[in-house]
This record gives structure tokens, sequence and C-alpha cells, in this order.
């Protein structure tokens, strides 16, 4: 299981991202993909932010038909490894970042991101 974060989703929505391709090419392995509700709210309000409400609207509507896709929601305990992944990395991952890493490294899964500090967190 892959677990995507927001770096990885707006690569792969915005067109002119100079990651766009790399993400292109990851978003089409045959590996299912979990996008926890909060990174879901976090890039639909990125691109709401740049782009307006028809863009935000239409890379919602994007990632939630997708066939590989599925929005999650975290558990009781999710949300506590969230809490203390945040209060533990003291400054060096955002929530939402924390958010990631807690859905990826307890079950062993494979953050899709392009922050470095997801990916490393997410190993230890």
């Amino acid at each position: 299981m892959r677990v995507a974060d927001t770096s990885f989703l707006y690569a792969l929505i915005s067109t002119t991202d100079a990651l766009h391709e790399r993400a292109v090419r990851a978003a089409q392995e045959s590996e299912p993909v979990t996008i926890p509700a909060e990174i879901f709210s976090e890039t639909v309000a990125l691109v709401q932010y740049g782009s307006g409400f028809e863009e935000a609207r239409a890379a919602g509507d994007w990632l939630r038909s997708q066939s590989l896709v599925q929005i999650g929601m975290g558990t009781e305990e999710t949300l506590r490894e969230t809490w203390r992944t945040f209060v533990q990395a003291n400054g060096r991952l955002s929530y939402p970042d924390s958010v990631v890493v807690a859905w990826c490294r307890p079950r062993g899964f494979t953050p899709l991101a392009f922050d470095t500090r997801i990916l490393a967190h997410a190993r230890r």
C-alpha cells in the first residue's frame, strides 16, 4: 500500500509542477494508493487557493474517481500516532506530514511524497 502526501498529489494534478512527470509515472504503478482524509483536504484547499474553486472541484473529483485510490479515515490510534509523530519531530514535520508518517510507519506502507522529511521519518 502507498500513502499519498500533498507534495505528490499536487505534482500529479499540476501539469506545470517540476515533478509532474515523475508523479504521473509513480501514479501509473498498479499498487493501490490511500489518501488520508486530512491530505485530501489539504490538497484540495491548496488547489483552490492557487487556482480557484472550479479547479479544486475538478481535482477532487478526478482523485476520487481513480480506481486505485481510496480516501482513508484515520482511526483513533492513527490520530494518536500522528500527534506523537508531530511532537517528537519537534518542528521538523508539519502536522499534515505527520499524518502521512503515522499512516506509513506502523504498517510498513510506502509514502508517495517528494518531501524528503516525510521519507526520512517514515523509514524510522
